[in-house]
């Protein structure tokens, strides 16, 4: 019975080696997924989508259970327009790791390009209901959109002045909020709302356009045309710009 007793030990012994061997080897498998998701996060900042997304999805390969990374290769998709991958990966992170506001945040963007106004809403409020989630003016914003897209203006503007409230500084709500005062007829509040999108953004075109266009539907064309040639010294070639000339050479 006195050498049965290191027989009974062996198996154990041996059991703890190769399970300390797994961790090693699920830390190595770790290790390239992270230096795969790095490499491609970098080609994502280059502009190149496509080499990222290669990247990213051997990442996942390797790392199939980092929510992370699925959050990080949908996003990539939904740019390259390849929505019904984004969407899996989007799902797959949030079954991941169900507390990710910004997983719900992101889903949503991809539901307002699909015009999916109400799944969309469902996830913003998800995201917004985290109060630890340090940038839910982003998730008011959108939800703001959502409400406008769908024509709910009140709560669009409701959206718009939470995340304002979050974010006072916060330029594009402004003038997300000044075409929802719009829509409602409010033109003053919404004249006062692309104002301060300009205080905040000055270079920014798009507040001084749609003031623009806010002063010719007022029959205030002095005003209006001092905006839109500021539009034009903004954005000369972009749309905003094109559409800037456009509506001076009809004033003229």
């Amino acid at each position: 019975m006195r050498f049965s007793e290191p027989r009974a030990v062996v198996p154990l012994i041996c059991l703890l080696t190769f399970c300390a061997g797994c961790a090693g080897n699920r830390e190595l498998i770790r290790e390239k997924a992270r230096a795969r998701e790095n490499l491609g996060l970098s080609y994502i900042r280059e502009g190149n989508l496509k080499a990222g997304v290669e990247h990213l999805r051997e990442a996942v390969k390797l790392d199939p259970e980092n929510a992370d990374i699925h959050n990080e290769l949908a996003l990539a998709y939904r740019d390259l327009g390849a929505y019904e991958e984004a969407l899996v990966h989007f799902k797959k992170a949030l079954t991941l790791s169900p507390e990710f506001p910004e997983g719900y945040n992101n889903l949503g963007t991809l539901y307002l390009l699909l015009e999916k106004w109400d799944l969309a809403i469902g996830c913003f409020e998800k995201a917004v209901s985290t109060i630890t989630y340090k940038t839910r003016h982003f998730s008011y914003n959108n939800l703001g959109l959502a409400y406008y897209n769908k024509g709910e203006y009140h709560k669009a503007i409701e959206g718009y002045r939470r995340a304002l409230a979050l974010s006072p500084s916060y330029a594009v709500c402004y003038t997300n909020l000044g075409l929802a005062y719009e829509a409602v007829n409010s033109f003053q509040a919404a004249i006062e709302a692309h104002r301060k999108s300009i205080h905040h953004a000055p270079d920014y075109p798009a507040p001084h356009y749609n003031l623009a266009r806010l002063y010719l539907r007022l029959n205030q064309n002095a005003e209006a045309t001092k905006e839109l040639r500021r539009t034009m010294e903004i954005d000369p070639d972009g749309n905003y710009g094109n559409e800037a000339k456009r509506l001076l050479q009809e004033i003229k």
